[in-house]
């Protein structure tokens, strides 16, 4: 799981000031059982990545979603993985989307993107071969 953590290390010190809201963060769980308004950035094709997250974060974004990822490229090719997941340790609470076809991909792309992220999100909107 390495392809992320060296990743991770580079743009922290390079985006910290970008992303840092200086408040520790809830778990999805817990801000959605608060009571209280959660503010949501929607996972948006192209335009959901890390530094628009930030963007979002600055301006008061509580919970973050990354953009659609497709599954079985995910779980095959670091690559891909490289490609379509960038995050920081101030991207959070964090939730991935994701788009499979059936539940093994699933299942392995959660696995891999657990220790970075806050929940998974499976995309039942968009048809997937």
């Amino acid at each position: 799981m390495n392809f992320l953590s060296s990743r991770q290390n580079s743009a922290d010190d390079a985006e910290q000031q970008e992303c840092e809201t200086g408040l520790l963060y809830k778990s999805p769980i817990d801000l959605l059982s608060s009571g209280s308004l959660v503010k949501i950035c929607a996972p948006m094709v192209r335009y959901s990545g890390l530094a628009f997250r930030c963007l979002v974060r600055k301006y008061g974004c509580d919970l973050a979603f990354t953009p659609m990822i497709v599954a079985n490229s995910f779980i095959q090719s670091v690559k891909a993985r490289d490609n379509d997941f960038l995050t920081n340790a101030y991207d959070r609470p964090l939730v991935v989307q994701f788009a499979a076809s059936n539940t093994e991909d699933l299942t392995s792309a959660a696995k891999i993107i657990a220790p970075y992220s806050d929940g998974v999100d499976l995309n039942c909107g968009c048809p997937q071969r």
